[in-house]
């Protein structure tokens, strides 16, 4: 893959170095700012789940045969590649012939940090240089350690090792540990409360290693940092160093491994900014995946702010995982998931909201996150083939089902509770929860069918049937031809008047009051208690789509009055309708699913041309949480949003591991007339797709791993053929 490059500017875009022990998160002008909404001013630095180690590292630099300034340095051009990043410094130097260059690796088998500074004289002169390099500690937890006890955060103490070129830091109250070694020896060092450019928050401690140097004529010069910690041990952090400073190319190994992760499910579509954005999005995933040694490993839900585990996110994420082949982390993720929910919540069959790197739990589940769970797994299951994996999570599914059976204390098969939108005091019955859970009594019932529970597993098709007509019955709206926002009685809506119009942002607009007021009282005015509700036209209306439950006609009829104004702003699916002032990749990607599968492939194109035209724009490489440049600057259902929609609908690629085949069942947007999608995993083996436009003639060729079985139907025509 290419790298990508900027010129910075003030607005400092955040800079990303990662690997799945190690996150350095920084701006694109080499420096390291505070700054954070959960940990306050502490989400920056470089951390090693679930500890934060540095606040970060700067360089002080001064040419004594030059007009110069003895000054910390800052880039004026940064480039990001999947496997590390570089930094150009020129701008703020002077007049010195001497051009600086810092490029940062996190390892793949290594954990911690890599940072080599290149000085290249570009003149025929000599020149006497001086190089400070000054980097503070911060151990320090991931969020909510310390507002849930769990940990007491303590002063940061250092000592520089004269024998090892090693500065090693520990937490007073912790076994939290920082190591820094350098690959030459400095002349200078100094240790304690030191700070370069910018003065950082918190218990840290520093060190400064300065350096004096003659560059002769043309020459160069290379200064390695190797940087690491450990929240278990001393030992362990040294373990660290001797893995970081062991001479392995690491540069390399993680090229090799890019190249091959992108080389899976590679699509060719004749667009090439599309394709490159496609790939990386898979980089993205492999950036947030968090290895947190005994808490689990699985992918985080994005960086800076969310680098910990989430069910809704994870639940969308793991679909587009299995788009692009990366199995392993899909099973991962749904094992670590249904490791704490059995912990957390006394195995009961809730599955948690969120668990950070520190094995905590600060949200036990809303309650579409456990139906959404069971459909996650059924995904895994119909892509990977894996019985054995999904019959040793059939415990906890049945006590899932039975937990949202519970949460149906009316059995109109609207399980009660918050869902994807937490809108205060609206914890009702929610359609993203009520859609989910139909879908997900189909998944069960495919799972008990798979254990040989024929009792089991009629009753979950009832339920399933029953489920998903109450969807397309007291939740379809015929009058505004859309699915409702939720299910409640009047009165309970008018109890939330307040919360909701806050919401929508007309707590002071007299007018929507009184709109609010008449639609609720023409719902009382039917005299049937529970009843659907248009309450925020928030982009869950879309779910009975999106989950494939909706009929064609009542789909035909929302899915175009969502592609209006009203919906679809310029960078995708507003988050609220009424509010027009916030769009997600989510929001954007789950219609562009629904649209693709009921077959309107060019409105879902459509949809994901204005997401990718965020891309890059709050900083190079990345796609913002918040379309356009706001929130996280790469987040996992991004994965979802892009993959989803383009290989399981464009191109019809739905693995079904009950019947042992592949179905391909393509819908491709009338701009693609020569698409391939390479290297695609499917049960145990591979498949590539090509599709091929001639005039009328649509060719649909498929090749792949011997012995798999795919059934390729397209327009009235099906076949079924055994690859050789």
């Amino acid at each position: 893959m290419s790298k990508l490059s900027v010129k910075t500017n003030a607005t400092f875009p955040k800079s990303i170095c990662a690997s799945e022990h190690a996150k350095l998160i920084g701006t694109t002008d080499g420096l390291f700012p505070d700054f954070g909404h959960h940990s306050e001013r502490e989400m920056g630095g470089l951390w090693m789940h679930p500890i934060k180690v540095l606040d970060g590292f700067w360089l002080r630099f001064f040419d004594q045969d030059a007009d110069n300034v003895n000054t910390w340095i800052i880039a004026d051009r940064y480039e990001i590649a999947p496997w590390g990043d570089r930094f150009e410094y020129m701008s703020n130097l002077g007049h010195t012939s001497v051009k600086i260059v810092r490029e940062q690796i996190a390892p793949d088998d290594a954990k911690g940090l890599v940072v080599t500074y290149r000085f290249a004289n570009r003149s025929d002169r000599p020149r006497r240089v001086q190089a400070e390099f000054l980097a503070r500690t911060e151990l320090y937890p991931v969020w909510f350690t310390l507002d849930a006890k769990a940990r007491e955060d303590g002063k940061d103490v250092g000592a520089w090792d004269e024998n090892t070129l090693t500065f090693r830091a520990k937490d007073e109250k912790n076994p939290w540990h920082a190591a820094i070694r350098c690959g030459e020896r400095p002349d200078r060092v100094q240790t304690g409360e030191l700070f370069g450019p910018q003065k950082t928050s918190g218990q840290g401690t520093s060190v400064s290693m300065s350096y004096d140097k003659t560059i002769g004529g043309y020459g160069e010069w290379a200064l390695t940092f190797y940087l690491t910690g450990s929240a278990v041990s001393e030992s362990d952090a040294e373990d660290n160093l001797a893995a970081l400073t062991g001479g392995k190319d690491f540069e390399s190994e993680k090229k090799a491994r890019f190249a091959e992760m992108t080389a899976q499910s590679a699509l060719r579509v004749g667009d090439e900014r599309f394709e490159t954005i496609f790939d990386w999005v898979k980089v993205h995933c492999d950036w947030l995946t968090v290895n947190a040694g005994e808490y689990g490993r699985a992918i985080a839900a994005g960086l800076p702010e969310y680098p910990w585990w989430f069910g809704c996110d994870s639940c969308y994420t793991i679909q587009g995982l299995l788009c692009a082949g990366q199995y392993d982390l899909a099973r991962q993720t749904l094992a670590l998931l249904a490791d704490y929910s059995a912990r957390v919540n006394d195995g009961n069959g809730r599955i948690v909201h969120e668990i950070t790197p520190y094995g905590l739990c600060p949200n036990p589940g809303n309650t579409q996150e456990t139906a959404h769970f069971v459909t996650a797994v059924w995904h895994y299951w119909r892509w990977t083939g894996d019985e054995a994996f999904v019959l040793s999570l059939l415990p906890l599914l049945r006590k899932s089902m039975q937990w949202l059976d519970a949460m149906d204390a009316d059995g109109d098969g609207f399980p009660s509770g918050y869902g994807i939108i937490e809108i205060a005091g609206l914890s009702a019955e929610m359609i993203d929860t009520a859609v989910y859970t139909a879908q997900a009594w189909g998944c069960f019932a495919d799972f008990l069918a798979l254990a040989g529970d024929v009792p089991g597993e009629e009753q979950a098709r009832e339920k399933h049937a029953f489920c998903v007509n109450a969807v397309n019955t007291i939740l379809w709206d015929e009058e505004a031809g859309l699915y409702c926002d939720a299910c409640a009685s009047p009165e309970f809506v008018r109890s939330c008047r307040e919360n909701i119009l806050f919401r929508r942002g007309d707590s002071r607009n007299e007018a929507a009051g009184a709109a609010f007021d008449a639609m609720v009282e023409k719902k009382a005015a039917l005299g049937s208690g529970e009843t659907g509700f248009i309450i925020n036209k928030n982009w869950i209306q879309n779910t009975p789509m999106e989950a494939g439950i909706a009929p064609e006609d009542k789909a035909a009829a929302a899915l175009s009055n969502m592609h209006t104004p009203d919906y679809i702003g310029p960078w995708g699916m507003y988050l609220n309708v009424l509010r027009q002032d916030q769009t997600m990749t989510i929001s954007t990607g789950a219609m562009a699913v629904a649209q693709a599968r009921y077959g309107y492939a060019d409105r879902a194109l459509e949809l994901l041309d204005r997401m990718c035209a965020t891309f890059g724009m709050v900083g190079p490489g990345q796609f913002a949480e918040m379309s356009p440049d706001y929130g996280c600057v790469v987040q996992a259902w991004t994965a979802y949003a892009l993959f989803t929609p383009v290989v399981r609908h464009m191109l019809g690629i739905q693995p079904d591991a009950a019947k042992g085949e592949v179905v391909i069942r393509p819908c491709l947007p009338q701009r693609w007339r020569d698409v391939t999608l390479s290297r695609v995993r499917v049960l145990d083996g591979e498949i590539t797709v090509h599709i091929r436009r001639e005039g009328e003639k649509t060719c649909v060729n498929v090749s792949g791993t011997p012995g798999l079985r795919v059934r390729i139907i397209y327009e009235e025509n099906e076949s079924v053929q055994t690859l050789a």
